[in-house]
Formats: C-alpha cells, sequence, structure tokens
C-alpha cells in the first residue's frame, strides 16, 4: 500500500501483501487515516476478512473472518462509523488473538478490539449478500460518480482471452470539481476477467460539455478528479497528474502534458513491519 500525500505529490511506501485485496470493497475514512478492506489468502485458518489498518500499513487493528467471498468489506460512513459488508456483524478480532483454528461456534476474544467510540453496523439491508455492491456503488455515489450506461455482457467464455466481454460497455461518469470546465470523466468497463490481465479491462475518458471524446486513456488502472479539479491517473504501473485546464485541449497522446508522479514499475515485495504507531487506533 502506497500513501499519495496529494498537495506535494509525495509517495509514501507502506506494507506489501502477499495475497488478494478486492479493491472494489475496500474504502478509506474521510481524513484517509484508516483503511477497511477485504482480503484474501484462501489457505490458513482464515482464508478471506475484512479488516481495518492504519494506512499506509495493512497490519490489522481488528479484523472480520469471513472465508468465502460473498461480501466483505465496508466503507467509512463517518469518521467513527464503520459499514460493515457481512451478513451478520459480529464482534471482531484482534490480531494477537488469532487462533490455530477459527470456528464459528467458537469462544469470543475476551475484548472487543474495536474501541468504544467507533460504531460498526452492516452497511446495508442487504449487506454481504452480494459481490462488490453495496460497497462500491455507495462509494462511487458518495464521490459524485453515476451511471450513464447500464452496459450489456456477452455469454462467459465467449471471447478468448476474457471471463466476460461487454458487447456494449458499462460506462460511469463524474463531473470535475472545476465546474467551470463543463468537464467529465468516464469510466468505461470493456471486459472482466482478462487472463494473464486485469480482472477489470477498462478505458477512461475525459469528455466535454456535449459527450466529445478529448482524451482517452485505455486500459487504464485508474483516474479520478482531485479537490482542485486535476486529474490523477494510474496506468502502466505510473502516476501521473494533469491540470484540469490542460485536459480541455483534445491531443492524440492522452498524457500529453501531465507530471509524472512516480515510477512504480520496478517495485519488488519486500516484508516490512508496521510501526508502532501504526498498530493503534487513532
Amino acid at each position: 500500500m502506497l500513501r499519495w500525500w496529494l498537495g506535494d505529490d509525495r509517495i509514501e511506501a507502506g506494507q506489501w501483501f502477499r495475497g488478494r485485496i478486492y479493491e472494489r470493497r475496500c474504502d478509506l475514512s474521510p481524513d484517509g487515516d484508516l483503511m477497511i478492506c477485504f482480503a484474501a489468502k484462501w489457505s490458513g485458518p482464515h482464508e478471506t476478512w475484512t479488516a481495518v489498518s492504519r494506512t499506509p500499513y495493512l497490519t490489522a487493528l481488528a479484523f472480520w473472518p469471513k472465508g468465502d467471498a460473498w461480501g466483505g468489506g465496508g466503507v467509512f460512513d463517518g469518521p467513527r462509523e464503520i459499514g460493515l459488508n457481512h451478513f451478520k456483524v459480529e464482534r471482531a478480532e484482534a490480531p494477537s488473538g488469532r487462533r490455530v483454528k477459527w470456528h464459528p461456534l467458537g469462544p469470543e476474544p475476551a475484548d472487543d478490539p474495536v474501541p468504544a467510540r467507533y460504531a460498526v453496523r452492516p452497511c446495508a439491508p442487504w449487506a454481504g449478500r452480494g459481490e462488490y455492491n453495496p460497497i462500491e456503488l455507495h462509494r462511487l455515489s458518495r464521490s459524485g460518480w453515476t451511471l450513464v450506461a447500464q452496459g450489456q455482457s456477452g455469454d462467459y467464455g465467449n471471447t478468448p482471452g476474457y471471463a466476460w466481454e461487454l458487447t456494449t460497455p458499462e460506462i460511469i461518469e463524474r463531473a470535475s470539481p472545476a465546474a467551470s470546465t463543463g468537464l467529465k470523466l468516464q469510466r468505461i468497463l470493456r471486459a472482466i476477467g482478462e487472463r494473464d490481465g486485469a480482472w477489470y479491462v477498462e478505458d477512461y475518458a475525459v469528455v466535454d460539455h456535449s459527450g466529445h471524446v478529448l482524451r482517452l486513456f485505455p486500459r487504464c488502472s485508474w483516474a479520478d478528479w482531485d479537490g482542485t479539479g486535476h486529474l490523477l491517473i494510474a496506468m502502466d504501473g505510473r502516476l501521473y497528474r494533469l491540470d484540469g485546464r490542460v485536459c480541455a485541449l483534445p491531443v492524440d497522446d492522452p498524457l500529453t502534458g501531465a507530471i509524472l508522479v512516480a515510477d512504480l514499475r520496478d517495485m519488488r515485495f519486500e516484508p516490512r513491519a508496521a510501526p508502532e504507531w501504526a498498530r493503534e487506533w487513532p
């Protein structure tokens, strides 16, 4: 995990995780200090779980064992309000109290590792019954994203190299916080489950008020506006910042005028211990 300080584009390195983090079932607290995530090892006493940690570290302050990939994860409904995407909200476990084998009928920890000042409740009436929703839908709506096109999926395995290819793409969009520009950012989902590639194959595009594409970022990992209307981009293992005013200029190369913030392509796994401050609740 990395923490991107937007004020000076400083990248702070944290911990690695040798497993799977389901990024669309994760969320940050309003101040960015805490993260709730859904993670999987698919081995050991806890195959999957939801955990809360201090960014940019993954050492759990508290976690909720899951065991499968239905539901899981959560959202912050406020600085101290945790919405859990589990069918049943049970007492969290403390990492130091992990047992060799966990069982839902086993003994509960003596103390709840979540401080009393934090409220933990289901994130929605249907929590735990789906996969990425209601977590992703909640986060997108909160940030101002709206659905433009539902998209239509083809049959499973019908296109070589993908689990599903969309016959018509799913499109969501978000207006720039710099309202005077009239720009919108679109996320365009084209395929799911690429073999030896991304699970979601997506493009991002900057469009004007008429819907004309000004910049197209093909096979982009992620993009979003910051609070000032600058465009932040993760693409090909690198992070970029693009001035919102420059976004309005149509170009052939979508990264024209972009500032390279960090090149992450040479990073490799290394074990890192969380410092003491990251092992305590704020």
